[in-house]
């Protein structure tokens, strides 16, 4: 009888790890949210500069099979510039959203929970730069990235994800509210070990 129980259990419990994995039909429900600060300070001088950034990147995917994924997300950036002279302060915002599709592989690691990761997306941004709160420009940006990646499932619906970095590219247009001439700029940036961004994601 134990014998038994002991058998029912694990295999209850080997049908649960079996199940705690990618699979065909999942729907995927996450993202990820990201603070930057820095501050500079020259000695000797009565002032300093700062910048922050904050950034939120929802997004939902449906499996095709327990290897690709397709979707969409939005990456949302908004930062803020400033900087102090004395009694003289100014103040500089930006605002970036970005929606897109991504593809993703998964390549499980023998039968557990660790999965690598590779991800394509194209995204589509617009925006707009403030000084002083005067808006003085808008923004447009096509950007492109391959980013390898690591997942970790804990459990049977919780994804924790990774990306480190990767293969990028950018093409944007700044048009000045004034009228001026608009200016074009284009980024090419191989950036693998200068990235690193985590996130989790719910499967459904």
């Amino acid at each position: 009888m134990k014998k038994m129980i002991v058998m029912a259990a694990l295999a209850l419990f080997g049908s649960q790890f079996a199940k705690a994995q990618v699979q065909k039909g999942n729907f995927l429900v996450g993202g990820t949210l990201g603070f930057n600060s820095y501050t500079e300070k020259t000695d000797g001088v009565d002032g300093k500069y700062s910048e922050s950034k904050i950034t939120i990147s929802p997004k939902a995917g449906y499996a095709l099979s327990d290897k690709w994924m397709v979707g969409v997300f939005v990456d949302g950036g908004f930062g803020t510039k400033k900087t102090e002279a004395g009694e003289v302060s100014t103040k500089d915002k930006s605002s970036m959203i970005a929606p897109g599709v991504f593809v993703r592989n998964y390549c499980q690691i023998a039968d557990s929970k660790v999965y690598f990761t590779s991800e394509a997306n194209v995204a589509y941004g617009f925006g707009s730069n403030e000084v002083a709160d005067v808006k003085v420009s808008k923004t447009n940006e096509i950007r492109a990235n391959i980013m390898p990646g690591i997942s970790y499932l804990v459990g049977k619906r919780l994804m924790l994800e990774g990306n480190l970095g990767g293969l990028s590219y950018s093409n944007m247009t700044v048009k000045p509210e004034n009228g001026g001439a608009e200016k074009k700029y284009s980024n090419f940036d191989f950036n693998f070990i200068r990235s690193f961004n985590v996130g989790a994601s719910f499967l459904f």
